[in-house]
């Protein structure tokens, strides 16, 4: 039986949220305009807000919201308008499930869900890009537990939940692959 589930967040904190959204996709198109890889850019990027808010309020990732990513970069995969090639996007899979499963398998710092998602964001990135979200991400996490010492408010042992983080890291490397599209900032591979 379906469950009924009440809204039980903040109703000024959806609408902010809701907003930002729109506006993301509004700029989305602005870079690239109304294309297929914009389509799946402003899909992604609403996937992760929700995934990112998910995960802070509950500390979970859904598998629902992991299989939705991965079923969005395999429908632009199979509609012809991949942001890589098959292999890429496979070994991209392998890449970041590899990567967060030994910290995972020992229970430092990253969970089942997060393993699962960075595979996925894997799998729609391809290599580069997968190597790409996980340095941004790093670099986002630092500032972060930075501002956690420095606030006083936590420490280098401090729990955070790493999916906002890494959708961070995913969305900043499809808005950079969807500029150097259209001004080809960088020469080597997808965002090097």
């Amino acid at each position: 039986t379906l469950v009924q589930h009440q809204f039980t967040g903040s109703l000024s904190k959806t609408i902010f949220w809701a907003m930002m959204n729109a506006l993301t996709w509004l700029l989305l198109i602005k870079l690239n305009g109304l294309e297929a890889k914009t389509l799946e850019s402003m899909m992604l990027f609403s996937i992760c807000v929700i995934l990112s808010t998910v995960d802070i309020s509950i500390r979970k990732i859904p598998n629902e919201l992991v299989l939705m990513t991965l079923f969005v970069g395999a429908a632009f995969m199979i509609t012809g308008q991949p942001i890589t090639s098959l292999a890429t996007s496979v070994f991209g899979l392998v890449i970041g499930f590899v990567i967060f499963l030994l910290p995972a398998m020992i229970g430092k710092g990253a969970g089942w869900g997060d393993v699962k998602y960075a595979a996925t964001v894997g799998f729609c990135l391809g290599v580069y890009g997968i190597i790409s979200a996980i340095m941004i991400m790093t670099f986002i996490l630092m500032i972060y537990a930075a501002y956690l010492i420095i606030r006083g408010k936590g420490n280098l042992k401090s729990k955070v939940a790493l999916g906002p983080f890494m959708a961070s890291g995913f969305v900043s490397v499809l808005v950079l692959n969807l500029i150097n599209a259209n001004y080809h900032l960088f020469e080597i591979g997808m965002l090097f």
